[in-house]
């Protein structure tokens, strides 16, 4: 492959995405004409692609995420919030900011929509653009005092039920200060970027992604007055399994861990944050009115032919 001198760019596409290939590709050839250094993350083909050594085109090339990691100055990821938030942890040791395409469903960490990539893209990497930082979480299942496994996860860390029925029994720590014992069907414990996911569904608090918390939300708790409670960020909180069978820990919904009796998930917020990178254009209070549904007064019915070159966050 010959030497390019653009900006590096990667770009991640959703596991086995070949049948799709017309929509990252597309992404590819846009860059590539403004320019660009194209790595293609390797991940997008399926076992029988990633054996064939004739893979490499002239102009970009497949690559593995530890060469991605060195070289590439930004992340374009194509897909949902489910392949945004899998990319995200992958790349959360690093500062390279990411920025999402929609292909998915609601999309509330993708920001430009298929219809919209040109001209937005390529002017939201040349720097007209908006970066901000998401803070994740940190957490690790301890058994008998020993780590049984640690993940990270961008949204949410969900301790719940198992397959089995029955609801779970948790005892919650803040700071080793006892807050309260728990009989539900789950618990989740919520960043501000997942309190727009399954906190939300659960009757958590929106929080702003500028602040710095952690929300804790219970599902279906028997004692109704056990309600949401926001924490600051620098708080570890420790949560003991005291009863319930087939106890799950779910990272952003994608990584799992099994906890019996006894076991304790501690859970922190990570210092570094992720950084993203949102079109110019973007409004995270135009982003919920489209997402969740919220209406707008009459004032705005005369602008909303505004921007037809915004992402759909921006209108």
């Amino acid at each position: 492959m010959p030497k390019q001198k653009g900006m590096c760019i990667a770009v991640f596409a959703k596991h086995g995405a070949s049948h799709k290939q017309a929509i990252w590709r597309g992404v590819v050839d846009l860059l590539l004409r403004n320019g660009f250094h194209v790595l293609v993350a390797d991940t997008v083909l399926n076992k029988a692609r990633k054996a064939n050594t004739k893979l490499d085109s002239e102009a970009f090339e497949f690559t593995d995420i530890q060469t991605i990691k060195r070289k590439a100055k930004a992340a374009v990821i194509i897909g949902g919030d489910g392949t945004f938030l899998g990319i995200a942890r992958e790349l959360a040791d690093t500062q390279i900011p990411l920025l999402g395409i929609n292909q998915g469903r609601l999309g509330f960490l993708t920001d430009i929509r298929l219809d919209d990539i040109d001209p937005t893209l390529i002017e939201t990497i040349r720097g007209d653009h908006v970066l901000e930082g998401r803070r994740y979480l940190v957490g690790e299942v301890l058994r008998n005092g020993k780590s049984i496994g640690e993940h990270i996860a961008l949204n949410d860390i969900v301790i719940s039920r198992g397959i089995v029925g029955g609801m779970i029994d948790l005892r919650v720590e803040v700071d080793g200060k006892f807050m309260y014992d728990l009989r539900a069907d789950g618990l989740i414990l919520s960043t501000p970027t997942g309190s727009t996911a399954y906190a939300l569904s659960a009757d958590g608090p929106i929080l702003h992604p500028s602040l710095a918390g952690i929300v804790i939300v219970p599902v279906a708790p028997h004692a109704l007055t056990n309600r949401p409670i926001a924490l600051p960020d620098n708080c570890t909180i420790t949560i003991t399994v005291t009863g319930g069978k087939q106890t799950g820990v779910h990272f952003d919904m994608q990584f799992n861990n099994r906890a019996k009796a006894g076991d304790q998930i501690r859970v922190k917020v990570s210092p570094n944050p992720i950084q993203l990178m949102h079109p110019a254009r973007y409004d995270y209070f135009a982003m919920l009115r489209q997402k969740l549904h919220w209406s707008a007064s009459l004032t705005d019915v005369a602008h909303r032919t505004r921007g037809l070159r915004d992402s759909g966050h921006a209108k």
